[in-house]
């Protein structure tokens, strides 16, 4: 099983705190978060690891973690960041962000799941979401299930936050013949260079584009879900709400810091 961690990006809603370092590499207690999610991958077993990086990606050297490079970082989104490391897809594959930090425990759940393609969802997101945002509709998006907790929709603009099933965190696995739907679909795409879902053409596709549009070619893409166990820091807002948590050592019922490996 391999890993690759997406971390490209500058992470411009983080201002200042980015101008001198990639965003992966904001500390939280006193450690970037990139060194925090690599020491979890090798916690649960994962050792082969590539970083995919772009702004400052000099910074991102790690002992014993393969570096590629998206140099269009500027002016793509992650499906082309993903892709920049298509040669160390493997047979077993899980995609990460770099702006993510979780707990053991959502991991392990994800490497547990037998699906070809899997996908991390959090039920008890609101409780967050409402810590991070005045109105937490404003950045929440959609993601409905059908019986066999498949996801039929996800990433779309919602009207009602009771319409939500649960959020997607930015942490998948692909696996056999799932990787080779990964290849396909976005080699295809790549081809025809036809616009994704939300009218948004490949170089700035986002992750969830990718999935939806397996899902529209009739792949099933299973939901794993999960309680919380997991933070994002993509606005300085986010940044308090994590730091607080990492130098006070606080638990609440949707994040523990003391799940989070320490490198």
């Amino acid at each position: 099983m391999k890993a690759i961690i997406l971390a490209a990006g500058r992470g411009s809603r983080l201002k200042e705190m980015t101008e001198k370092a990639p965003k992966c590499q904001v500390a939280l207690g006193g450690i970037p978060m990139i060194e925090r999610q690599i020491a979890t991958f090798r916690q649960s077993g994962i050792t082969d690891i590539t970083l995919v990086t772009g702004y400052r990606g000099e910074m991102l050297r790690y002992d014993g973690v393969k570096n590629a490079i998206n140099g269009e970082w500027e002016t793509t989104n992650m499906v082309v960041t993903l892709f920049s490391a298509a040669q160390d897809f493997g047979d077993d594959l899980i995609v990460s962000y770099g702006d993510i930090v979780f707990e053991k425990r959502v991991l392990d759940a994800l490497i547990a799941a037998p699906g070809e393609i899997s996908v991390i969802v959090d039920r008890q997101w609101r409780p967050y979401w409402e810590a991070r945002f005045e109105d937490p509709l404003s950045d929440a998006e959609s993601l409905r299930l059908d019986e066999a907790d498949c996801i039929v929709d996800i990433g779309q603009q919602v009207a009602a936050i009771d319409d939500i099933q649960g959020q997607y965190i930015g942490l998948m696995r692909f696996r056999g013949p799932g990787v080779e739907t990964l290849r396909n679909v976005g080699n295809s795409l790549g081809k025809t260079q036809r616009e994704w879902m939300n009218n948004r053409p490949l170089k700035q596709a986002y992750m969830t584009d990718l999935l939806m549009e397996m899902i529209l070619c009739d792949h099933a893409v299973d939901a794993v879900p999960v309680d919380g166990g997991w933070l994002e820091i993509d606005t300085q807002n986010d940044y308090a709400l994590a730091e607080s948590l990492f130098s006070s050592r606080r638990s609440f019922p949707w994040f523990s810091p003391e799940g989070v490996a320490i490198p």
